[in-house]
């Protein structure tokens, strides 16, 4: 297993700890009525990065390709998941922070934003040759290949910085009361700030690509993999840390 298959793997097992961990607490208030939303919402976000991490190692990206006869739709289903992953996410802020008179139209809105972001990356990705191309930084100089990128990489900077900015907000606002809380939503807007980063790099490079300005492919090859396995380790990690203090604070809270 090389060093990209190994981060994308610690990635996926993080995941599962972090689903697991979800899933205890919600069957444990199944019947409380207060944030449904948000915890179907990171469900689904969470089934979306695991996807996204196991088809982002090479290895099994390869093994996709082949048993799907698809060529690149490893690249086209992590890409996608990866999409669904930051709007679940957005939908959960949405359902922690707005009114509940607000909540219908910003979950509606960002539900409907995603889905024409993927709509237009399945479009773009069937005007590329894939049988000659790779959905990849190193066929940038391919305008269906860099429009393709720069759809992907234009909502998740977006979206993480969205995510980031919010989960700033609820730390500061929990950082007395509900510390831990505070904690685990500071590590979570960390792996925001990488989400951001993996898609400015990224994104960058493909447009000094086009450009004829680009920086070596071997930096982005090694910065960008690492910055979108951080994202992932550390957005997944916090939120099951906020998750634990959270439920720890209304256990003493109940017991006291």
């Amino acid at each position: 297993m090389n060093l990209l298959d190994s981060l994308f793997f610690v990635g996926a097992l993080v995941t599962i700890v972090g689903a697991a961990i979800r899933l205890h607490y919600a069957y444990r208030r199944r019947q409380l009525a207060a944030y449904h939303v948000a915890r179907r919402a990171r469900a689904i976000a969470l089934t979306a990065v695991f996807v996204a991490s196991v088809l982002s190692m090479p290895t099994v990206a390869d093994a996709f390709d082949r048993i799907s006869t698809v060529n690149e739709g490893s690249s086209l289903t992590a890409c996608s998941a990866a999409v669904i992953f930051w709007a679940g996410l957005q939908v959960m802020v949405v359902d922690w922070t707005h009114s509940r008179a607000h909540v219908r139209a910003g979950v509606a809105g960002r539900i409907i934003v995603a889905s024409c972001v993927i709509l237009a990356m399945i479009w773009e990705f069937h005007r590329v040759d894939t049988s000659r191309l790779d959905v990849t930084t190193a066929y940038a100089h391919s305008s269906e290949v860099a429009l393709f990128l720069l759809t992907y990489l234009g909502f998740t900077a977006i979206a993480a910085l969205e995510i980031g900015v919010s989960s700033i907000v609820l730390a500061f606002a929990a950082r007395r009361q509900r510390r831990a809380s505070a904690t685990g939503l500071s590590i979570a807007a960390a792996g925001c700030l990488f989400g951001v980063a993996y898609a400015l790099s990224r994104g960058g490079y493909v447009i000094a690509h086009r450009s004829g300005k680009a920086w070596s492919s071997d930096l982005e090859h090694a910065l960008c993999p690492a910055f979108a396995a951080l994202a992932v380790i550390c957005v997944v990690t916090g939120l099951a840390w906020a998750t634990i203090g959270y439920n720890y604070s209304l256990t003493t809270r109940i017991r006291d």
